[in-house]
């Protein structure tokens, strides 16, 4: 895909968003003339801060300057600051961005006149937000809120001078992002107390996310205000703070504070109370979800429910005519046609209906190349970044998910991965390092990859990083093989930085990525060699579908293998099944194909060795490899559900429903085939 053809496709969905973002704060911002309605206000500035959002991906400074200013006047105007010129000025703001808007959909540039409007709107907002009595350190923000006069109450000692107060709720996700909170309070030099309390009532252990920040940090310092603010200024949205007149003059306290808006879901916070269960939320806080869907697909859609109705009105002619006396031998080809065109259109309006939850990567792969640039910019060093394969759908939901992680890995990959110009250039490499993100459907799933031409991950550092930190047995950690000895990245607090620094070394790692891709349904493997690079692979399932399955038989029960891993299926007398040292062995149409048991491979008791073995063989790419089963059970249509709890289980790739009612296993190949040679388990 080209860079011209991304851009294009970029802009149209900034174009659609927009539209739709200014409608809806135009509504909106009328209604505060009459009263600042705090719902009303919260809207609007969601609709700014997104819209604010979407144009940053663009190089139009203008636009990005006017829609800045506005989010700042709209907070303000949630702090309880209105002011009667902010409706006007926000109103002529909009009409300003739409007439852009309009511009950008004709020419794909803003009008020239754009940069000296945008500066007298700035120069407004200015105005407008400027405190009485010119800048500087902002006035005493009037009464104290119940969050800082309980950290003042417990002061031995009151300073002289102001003292800024500060109340900051990180996002759940900002581990993900490389924020530091602590770390941020602790570059406070002037700081007087401290609380650190949970922001939402902690969950019962057993579905307790550790990778999710769940903190409110409240402080007093005496740090100026603006010092404070430029210093959380990158965590704005989730920051609230007041400046506190010195004893003298100080106001009684009360409640009453700037709301924080919750950006990870949208809803809005008041800072003085704690979320618990069953508290009430005020109307209009939820944006209801939407999803833009092609009107082909809806239409298609349509028919096929048409089609289905006639195909029940077939049946129902059938079922009448046994009902009235009819020879069932003379209904039985029309009752199998009937239900042959039923299971076919049944499975057509499915896979139509899990098409309108799909979407392109490209919307969550075109979010990475500035943020990339800017921290390789910040180590100094120079990265070329490659997307590939940008048309590849998933599941929103899925899709959704995916960023986090994946900025995680991009992350490591410029900060661990890539090496610095000189030391590019002592091992013969260009000074710019690759990086490449790609993304491939395999069967069922979606396999997204993460690859770079660094420094790769050194087996012989790892171990011993591993055995200073004591994550195994020193027995334990000499057995592992160098595949076994890479995947120690993903033990939990394990770090290769040496040092904490603005991208890494915090703690949270790798752990993390695999945490946040199992509870999408997928599982993270990792390659890499010394010198060469690493490749980080996430396979992620693409969408609940419609599978075609082999029942296979353990003892009692029945687990699903999809056919189109299947090769053939084989009985092969027990004598011809050889164990060769390096595990066991057939051979198969002129060909030797390792044999494995499927008891082994999940962890089972085997029962007996019947005199002919019933081999299940699986094409796994250009190999083939042949699995032992007790017994063959049939075919199952089915649909397969991916659950995020099997994730942390290598080899199960979700459930399906069986007609009787029963859940079974459905397994994933090449997973459980893999798992199966690392512990060179095989059968004879």
């Amino acid at each position: 895909m080209s860079d011209a053809s991304v851009t294009d496709d970029l802009v149209a969905d900034f174009l659609a968003e927009a539209r739709e973002l200014i409608q809806v704060a135009a509504e909106d911002l009328p209604a505060l003339d009459a009263a600042a309605d705090p719902a009303a206000v919260n809207r609007v500035f969601r609709a700014v801060h997104t819209l604010k959002g979407s144009a940053a991906l663009f190089d139009w400074p203008p636009m990005l300057a006017v829609l800045h200013a506005a989010e700042d006047g709209l907070d303000a105007a949630r702090a309880g600051r209105h002011s009667p010129d902010l409706v006007d000025l926000s109103l002529a703001a909009l009409d300003a961005v739409a007439r852009w808007t309009e511009a950008i959909a004709a020419t794909g540039a803003l009008p020239e006149s754009a940069g000296p409007e945008s500066a007298r709107l700035v120069d407004r907002y200015r105005g407008l937000l400027a405190p009485e009595g010119g800048a500087g350190e902002p006035a005493p923000d009037g009464p104290v809120p119940d969050w800082a006069a309980d950290l003042l109450a417990k002061l031995s000692e009151r300073p002289d001078g102001a003292v800024t107060a500060l109340r900051y709720v990180p996002r759940a996700d900002c581990f993900f992002a490389g924020d530091d909170p602590l770390g941020l309070v602790g570059r406070l030099p002037g700081l007087l107390a401290l609380h650190l309390a949970p922001a939402a009532p902690w969950p019962p252990a057993e579905t307790l996310d550790v990778f999710a920040c769940n903190l409110t940090v409240t402080l007093l310092t005496t740090d100026p205000r603006a010092e404070v603010d430029a210093m959380f200024r990158l965590v704005r949205d989730q920051v609230t703070a007041a400046t506190l007149a010195p004893p003298d003059t100080a106001a009684t306290p009360e409640a009453g504070v700037a709301p924080l808006a919750d950006t990870a879901s949208g809803a809005e916070r008041s800072p003085g109370a704690e979320r618990s269960p069953g508290a009430e939320t005020s109307p209009g806080a939820e944006a209801p979800r939407s999803l833009r869907v092609d009107a082909g697909r809806i239409d298609a859609l349509v028919a096929l429910a048409d089609d289905l109705t006639a195909a029940r009105a077939a049946l129902g002619e059938v079922v009448a005519r046994a009902t009235s006396g009819a020879d069932l031998a003379t209904l039985l080809p029309s009752l199998r046609a009937s239900d042959e065109r039923i299971g076919r259109l049944s499975a057509e309006l499915h896979r139509e209906a899990v098409g309108l939850r799909l979407q392109p990567l490209a919307r969550v792969f075109r979010r990475f190349p500035r943020s990339l640039r800017d921290i390789a910019r910040g180590l100094g060093k120079e990265v070329v970044l490659s997307l590939d394969g940008e048309a590849t759908e998933i599941d929103r939901d899925v899709a959704e998910g995916l960023f986090e992680p994946l900025l995680h890995l991009l992350r490591n990959a410029v900060d661990h991965g890539i090496e610095s110009r000189e030391a590019r250039a002592r091992a013969g490499k260009p000074a710019a390092g690759r990086i490449c993100l790609r993304a491939e459907i395999r069967g069922e799933r979606v396999v997204v990859s993460v690859s770079d031409d660094g420094r790769g991950l050194d087996p012989a550092f790892i171990r011993a990083r591993a055995g200073a930190r004591g994550l195994l047995p020193p027995a334990a950690l000499a057995a592992l093989d160098e595949a076994g000895v890479i995947d120690l990245i993903f033990a939990p607090g394990f770090s290769t930085a040496a040092e904490v620094g603005a991208v890494s070394g915090r703690g949270v790692g790798m752990d993390a990525v695999r945490e946040a891709v199992s509870r999408l349904g997928g599982r993270c493997t990792v390659e890499s060699r010394v010198g060469q690079g690493t490749t980080v692979r996430l396979a992620l399932p693409r969408a609940q579908s419609l599978a075609q399955l082999l029942l296979v038989g353990i003892g009692p029960e029945l687990y699903g293998l999809p056919m189109e891993a299947v090769a053939e299926l084989a009985r092969v007398p027990r004598d011809r099944i050889r164990d060769h040292g390096l595990g066991a062995a057939t051979i198969l149409r002129d060909r030797t194909v390792a044999v494995l048991h499927l008891a082994d491979l999940l962890d089972l008791p085997r029962e007996g060795a019947p005199a002919q073995a019933r081999l299940a063989v699986l094409r796994l790419g250009d190999e083939r490899v042949a699995v032992e089963v007790d017994r063959f059970a049939g075919r199952l249509d089915g649909l397969v559900r991916p659950l995020p709890g099997l994730a942390a289980f290598p080899g199960l790739a979700g459930t399906v429903l069986a007609g009787d009612g029963r859940v079974m296993l459905v397994l994933d190949p090449e997973t459980l085939i893999d798992q199966g040679e690392r512990r060179g388990e095989g059968t004879a």
